[in-house]
């Protein structure tokens, strides 16, 4: 009797270490989203900088003009903020190796933030 409890307390405490193991398995994926410096394909002074600490930073002429965090999840890219806009934008992205491309999901009320990104195209710094 009392190796079945011991038994029955070990097996229990197995399947909860594979349960959670499991289930944190799948939740530590790395994004496909690309990381790196990408200069605008239409204007070679303006660029974005993704960091694989999920920061990024718009930089204008040399100076970064915004900044924030973003997440990703699957082919959205969701930027969660800043003090200037201080609510998310999604834009789906599309990356081929060298072009980063971005395309609004519903609506940005953040207007400076539609314009840099809603349609635009980034080209990988090498």
């Amino acid at each position: 009797m009392k190796y079945q409890k011991f038994y029955f307390v070990l097996i229990s405490l197995l399947l909860v270490t594979l349960s959670v193991s499991a289930c944190t398995a799948g939740s530590s994926a790395k994004s496909d989203f690309p990381t790196g410096k990408f200069t605008s394909a239409s204007d070679k002074f303006i660029r974005y900088e993704f960091n694989e600490d999920n920061t990024w930073a718009y930089v204008d002429a040399g100076m970064i003009s915004a900044d924030g965090s973003y997440d990703v999840k699957g082919n959205q890219w969701i930027e969660n903020g800043t003090e200037e806009c201080p609510f998310p934008g999604t834009y789906e992205w599309s990356f081929d190796g060298t072009n980063l491309s971005f395309k609004l999901v519903g609506e940005d009320k953040c207007e400076a933030r539609k314009a840099a990104t809603d349609g635009q195209t980034f080209v990988l710094v090498k």
